[in-house]
């Protein structure tokens, strides 16, 4: 702790600092000042715990320093010392809430002991303000959750005995008692590079920024995913699709949670009709759900509202059309197969079928109908359960049926070029991918991003193609590829580990660690350990 002495007797400023073993007490730092104008500097500077001051000083003395340093340091402990019995120095000294107050001549035992008070006093005062800062900072972790479940509370069962009372705590739950409110629903879709292995990270990462985000927070927006993964926004107030009707902040609204999201994630907005009440809110929820999904068929820069939903029918999944896809291409009729992948998506645009999952199915059939053609043509190998789980996943993440209909032909294309190069000298666009990888994959930023632009090929494409030809995925080729480069430099004892790293293409050794002991099962120290030995 640090302890400032000011007196302006240089015999009784020296005596307090050299014949009190302070370190003994707990005392780490002493300073002196001579009057209040320099201790005002010094206190400033250094953010003494416990001050012993003088009250009579020239210059400034101790009640006016006093009063002057407490603007800017409330908790400071004032220890004041006098020899004058002042009746009205008395009350400043309590008006200021000193410690306490040391008659001159100074006995050293008596400072001792009440410095003594004054550390143990200042020390509960700094457990009991950690205490309230872990306990406020464990609350406002927990606070985008506690908000979340209010949401899903609220687009499910708004008239549950637990809302009403709990919305009260307007800091908590931010929304008004009284409606009208708007329900806004976004769909968040990752590219195929960046798919997270956990969602939720991602997830808790959104909603902390929005609690935090000041724009929404004067909104008093109120956010949380719902169990679909889908982003529901609940806002005070009524807000239409003309700009008349407050649609500027619905935008403004959008282009928050896409800033929040950032570049890799395509993030989709509709928005329901106005509820007037809590109780309305599911229905409001509904027709946003729609509106988002209505966002499937364009490209998705703009809110859509459910004012705009029109007609709509469901797609069913169409088997005749997987089994003519099925005999056009054990025929070796790629063209023939694209053909009906295109027709089958103008006619799909026409139906406005707002059931996405449903309508993603038919496709989904089309791509087991490549895969189990290519086993049978020999163009690859017999695929597992566990292909077609990845072939969902990445189904599931595509933003627009314009995206997912190239998804599915880029999978005829790799289908055609396999069946070219069989029986060839090998792929010679598959080498150069790998060549690519192996000469790119140490540097920063690396992504495959980066890899499709160099093979002019879509990211779509690229991925389904190595993953064709190589039964693997290229994410997993380029974790691979870093794993055993990474081995060979921990083997060597004169490599540090941070050189290792940044070798491999990762800046954050924290990063490093959790990447290898992933992959290897321990990190990269018990690893060189166990090779050096």
């Amino acid at each position: 702790m640090r302890l400032l002495i000011v007196d302006d007797e240089t015999r009784t400023r020296e005596l307090l600092r050299t014949y009190i073993p302070w370190e003994t007490v707990g005392i780490d730092e002493v300073e002196t000042a001579r009057n209040g104008l320099q201790a005002l500097e010094i206190a400033r500077e250094r953010k003494p715990d416990i001050i012993l001051c003088d009250i009579r000083m020239p210059k400034m003395g101790g009640i006016e320093f006093a009063t002057e340093y407490r603007k800017s340091d409330p908790d400071c402990l004032i220890l004041f010392l006098s020899g004058f019995s002042d009746k009205e120095y008395l009350k400043s000294a309590i008006h200021l809430k000193a410690f306490t107050y040391i008659e001159k001549p100074v006995n050293l035992n008596e400072v001792r002991d009440a410095v003594e008070s004054a550390i143990r006093l200042r020390r509960e005062e700094l457990k009991r303000r950690d205490e309230e800062r872990m306990l406020q900072e464990g609350f406002d972790r927990s606070l985008p959750y506690l908000r979340q479940e209010m949401v899903r509370r609220l687009v499910s069962h708004p008239d549950s005995p637990h809302v009403a009372p709990a919305l009260r705590s307007q800091e908590t739950f931010l929304l008004p008692t009284e409606g009208p409110f708007t329900v806004a629903v976004a769909s968040l879709y990752w590219s195929p590079s960046d798919l997270p292995e956990d969602p939720g990270i991602t997830q808790q990462r959104i909603l902390e920024s929005i609690s935090n985000h000041a724009r929404l927070h004067e909104l008093k927006a109120l956010a949380g995913f719902d169990s679909r993964h889908f982003l529901i926004v609940v806002i005070p107030g009524a807000y239409g699709s003309s700009y008349r009707a407050g649609r500027a902040v619905i935008e403004e609204v959008l282009s928050a949670l896409r800033e929040i999201g950032g570049p890799e994630i395509d993030l989709r907005l509709g928005v329901g009709g106005p509820a007037t009440s809590f109780v309305s809110i599911p229905e409001s929820y509904r027709l946003a759900s729609l509106a988002c999904s209505y966002q499937y068929y364009g490209n998705g820069a703009q809110p859509i509202f459910s004012d705009a939903l029109g007609r709509h029918e469901p797609v069913a999944t169409n088997w005749e059309e997987v089994r003519l896809m099925r005999d056009q291409l054990r025929k070796g009729h790629i063209e023939e197969a694209k053909r009906i992948v295109r027709e089958w998506t103008d006619y799909v645009r026409k139906q406005l079928d707002l059931d996405i999952l449903r309508l993603k199915d038919t496709y989904f059939q089309f791509l087991i109908a490549v895969m189990e053609t290519a086993v049978q043509l020999g163009l690859a190998e017999v695929s597992e359960d566990t292909e077609r789980r990845y072939m969902w996943k990445e189904i599931d993440r595509i933003p627009s049926l314009a995206a997912l209909e190239q998804y599915v032909l880029s999978f005829l294309d790799a289908m055609a070029e396999t069946g070219e190069e069989e029986g060839g000298a090998g792929s010679g666009k598959m080498r150069e991918i790998v060549r690519y990888i192996h000469t790119h994959f140490h540097e920063k930023g690396f992504t495959i991003r980066e890899i499709a632009d160099h093979m002019q090929l879509s990211e779509t494409y690229l991925c389904a193609y190595f993953k064709k030809m190589s039964r693997q995925t290229i994410k997993e080729f380029i974790t691979d590829t870093r794993m055993s480069r990474a081995k060979e430099l921990l083997a060597d004892s004169n490599v540090k580990m941070t050189e290792v790293a940044l070798r491999i293409g990762i800046s954050d050794s924290n990063y490093f660690t959790t990447f290898f002991k992933r992959n290897a099962g321990c990190t990269p120290s018990e690893f060189r350990e166990r090779a050096i030995r």
